[in-house]
């Protein structure tokens, strides 16, 4: 798998768009899509920002050998991310396509409160 691939993976996996993740790193869409179609390579600085906000090492988004790093605890996660992005990531999750329904978004909430609560 490629670098492009890698940021790409991950970035869907936070439950980010290519704009959102852009506005993280202060560049545009398009550096970000370039990236992912492996059009160019972020800078060293910009790779190693780019690491921390998917979650994984400078070294695993280079090479795929190095393991990502470990997940945050549900607790740090929902505290990180906005309702919206939270939704995404539980959507794509269960490989829902499509705007949710008011019954799903609920039943996604409820749950996110739940598991939130149990620290």
């Amino acid at each position: 798998m490629s670098l492009g691939k890698r940021i790409r993976e991950y970035r869907i996996k936070r439950g980010l768009t290519q704009m959102q993740l852009a506005a993280k790193l202060q560049m545009t869409e398009a550096n970000i899509s370039s990236y992912e179609r492996d059009k160019s390579a972020p800078p060293s600085d910009k790779l190693s920002q780019l690491a921390e906000i998917l979650n994984v090492t400078s070294d695993y988004l280079l090479s795929g050998i190095s393991q990502p790093a470990p997940p945050k605890s549900l607790q740090d996660i929902g505290h990180e991310l906005t309702e919206e992005q939270i939704l995404t990531l539980a959507a794509h999750r269960i490989g829902h396509e499509g705007p949710l329904s008011g019954q799903e978004l609920d039943q996604i909430k409820l749950a996110l409160r739940i598991a939130l609560a149990k620290k």
